[in-house]
């Protein structure tokens, strides 16, 4: 599946970058919803397995989607701390010495953390084109 196992580092970079991995593999074989959950966690070890059996211990019946797996999963391996901190940066995100591909790709990662901030394309394009440095904005402008 091309997947590392998580071990339940809570480095918010590591969690982060395991779970959009999964997600998007998920996607790309085509992984049925039912199917998810259970995938992802035949990759967790450790810590992070140990998490897993206490959320199982708790739950009822129901079901757990995917989309509740990567919000408990979250909650458990970002701390609220780390969430609030990414999107101050997200919001003071400024280009400056960055080049273009640096900056996108650094205000990608970070609303990530903070979709509310950037919930369509529309807002995502206004908020991207403002933090780029003055030249680069007053050429947009002039398209």
């Amino acid at each position: 599946m091309g997947c590392e196992p998580y071990m339940g580092e809570q480095e918010a970079k590591i969690a982060g970058r395991w779970i959009r991995k999964v997600e998007k593999i998920m996607i790309h074989i085509n992984t049925l919803e039912d199917l998810r959950v259970n995938c992802s966690t035949q990759l967790l070890f450790d810590r992070a397995m140990a998490w897993w059996e206490t959320i199982q211990l708790r739950r009822t019946i129901e079901t757990l989607t995917s989309n509740d797996f990567k919000f408990k999963f979250e909650n458990k391996f970002y701390s609220r701390y780390h969430h609030k901190v990414k999107e101050q940066e997200l919001l003071a995100l400024r280009q400056d010495d960055m080049s273009v591909l640096e900056y996108e790709r650094r205000f990608h990662d970070l609303s990530l953390f903070a979709p509310h901030y950037v919930p369509t394309e529309e807002h995502m394009i206004k908020k991207l084109r403002d933090g780029l440095r003055q030249e680069l904005k007053q050429g947009l402008i002039a398209l």
